[in-house]
């Protein structure tokens, strides 16, 4: 397996992040994406915790913070990980099509990071 897809970010960058994309609070367990799956967005990780597993096994619990799985929705990849909710988790989705228009923007933060991940090779 490659090195996981995601990246830790600061509170600054997640409130950024949250005044363009919609959230969800998740009230029971639940599959955020399965393996080998091309997502239809990218998640950022606003409380709670999300389990990561290859295989089926256990790699990652991932916590408020992280944001996963915009590489692949930007590249049209599959992902190489399922992602499991935990109850109580609140997730930002980054649509693509909102993601597209921040990178429309070169001369702020948002832009910077959203280009590294197409740029990325996980």
């Amino acid at each position: 397996m490659k090195q996981l897809s995601h990246i830790e970010l600061s509170s600054e960058l997640i409130k950024k992040i949250t005044s363009y994309f919609p959230s969800k609070k998740y009230k029971t367990q639940s599959h955020l994406f399965y393996e080998g799956q091309v997502p239809i967005s990218g998640f950022l990780i606003l409380d709670g915790s999300i389990q990561i597993t290859h295989k089926r096994k256990l790699k990652k619990m991932l916590k408020a913070g992280y944001l996963l799985g915009v590489f692949e929705l930007l590249n049209k990849k599959p992902i190489e990980i399922s992602a499991e909710v935990y109850p109580d988790t609140e997730v930002c989705f980054l649509d693509k099509t909102t993601l597209l228009e921040v990178l429309k923007s070169p001369d702020n933060e948002l832009f910077q990071l959203f280009k590294m991940f197409i740029e990325r090779r996980s």
